[in-house]
């Protein structure tokens, strides 16, 4: 055992498995390494302290960014970190187009574990104007909630521009 202080968390298959796609096993590995013991915190996957402690402080910073939009989730019961911590926990890789994924990494390797709120913020940004017109959002049901970002998620319009996520989190 390498680190005895990482716990695996579901989830973080999907990390490796984003790797895979660019890496053989031994430089998945090394990398692997470097993000759980170099760029996360220490304690981000040991029983899910670190995330849950990123989703409280995104829910406050998303409050401050974009008080219209939290206004919003407020407003219709919708508590965005239930989507978010997916996010966070898969590093991006679950969740989105494989370009949407590399282009945050990028981020994170050069900027560091601030880039999981930068990307999360960028991508509701980018997001916005679909959530609060869209009337699966203004039901009360978390499943139905769910479901609708995830068909954003993978709208491939909504994202083709690569350069907008990544200008967009440089801003946040």
């Amino acid at each position: 055992m390498r680190n005895a202080t990482v716990s695996y968390c579901q989830g973080l298959n999907f990390v490796v498995g984003h790797m895979l796609r660019y890496l053989t096993e031994e430089e998945a590995f090394w990398v692997y390494c470097c993000i759980l013991e170099n760029i996360l915190p220490i304690d981000y996957y040991l029983s899910m302290v670190g995330t849950l402690v990123d989703q409280k402080l995104f829910g406050k910073i998303l409050r401050v960014t974009m008080p219209r939009l939290a206004n919003f989730f407020k407003n219709t019961n919708i508590d965005v970190t239930f989507i978010t911590l997916q996010w966070f926990v898969c590093l991006y890789t679950y969740n989105f187009q494989p370009a949407i994924s590399d282009a945050i990494w990028d981020h994170l390797f050069v900027k560091g574990c601030k880039i999981l709120f930068r990307g999360g913020l960028a991508v509701i940004s980018l997001l916005e104007k679909n959530i609060v017109t869209s009337e699966e959002f203004c039901k009360f049901s978390h499943n139905i909630i769910a479901e609708a970002f995830k068909k954003l998620e993978h709208e491939p319009k909504l994202f083709a521009d690569v350069t907008a996520l990544t200008q967009t989190m440089d801003l946040k």
